[in-house]
């Protein structure tokens, strides 16, 4: 029975999509035409009135009035920036021209209080107010972060980015090139090379950190 129900449902499928467009061809197409104003009767720009089911719509233009064909019943949306959302169905109608005024209600959203202290007058004293300010307890991590010890194990421990790898590749690239069609260079026989190894010696270069 499952069976048979499902494939009547899967057969019936092209006549509903064939009755919705006959029904959709059989409405009558009217030229729609109208302005959109806000709270002080003035034209609004950039407006959008479509209708989400079939995709059609239109913008207003710099003084609000719009012009686009629509199909009796549709149920369009205007919607702007700033303005709350309207719904509007195209009425039936004994003519083709269809002329109408939206007026938009204003979106208004209340912001937190924000308070605005006086500068410092000069910029000594405005460098010492921010040294002196103390930041909330939830900012303590940058302290943390920012602390010398914790960039020297940044630095000793993070591996290199891909701009660092890139950068390696290029030059080892560049000094293959330059060495290729040359004699290579035994460093032990270099006066210079031993000279900067024992400088690393002396500054301790080669000592266990841990």
């Amino acid at each position: 029975m499952k069976h048979l129900i499902a494939t009547f449902f899967l057969l019936s499928l092209p006549f509903l999509g064939w009755s919705q467009n006959s029904d959709e061809s059989a409405k009558e197409v009217i030229q729609f035409t109208g302005v959109v104003l806000d709270q002080d009767s003035i034209g609004v720009p950039g407006v959008h009135i479509y209708t989400p089911i079939y995709g059609r719509g239109t913008s207003t233009n710099s003084y609000g009035f719009f012009s686009m064909p629509a199909l009796e019943g549709d149920s369009l949306i205007i919607s702007a920036v700033g303005f709350k959302k309207s719904r509007y169905i195209i009425p039936a109608i004994d003519g083709q021209t269809l002329k109408v005024i939206f007026r938009l209600e204003p979106d208004t959203t209340v912001l937190n209080e924000v308070q605005v202290y006086n500068l410092p007058p000069t910029a000594d004293a405005f460098k010492k107010a921010i040294l002196a300010m103390q930041l909330p307890s939830q900012y303590d991590n940058i302290n943390r972060n920012l602390d010398p010890a914790v960039l020297k194990e940044m630095y000793m421990t993070l591996p290199a980015d891909g701009s660092m790898n890139h950068r390696w590749f290029v030059q080892q690239q560049a000094f293959y090139e330059q060495r290729r069609n040359s004699v290579p260079v035994n460093p032990l026989l270099n006066p210079m090379a031993w000279v900067e190894l024992f400088k690393s010696i002396k500054r301790g270069d080669f000592k266990n950190s841990n």
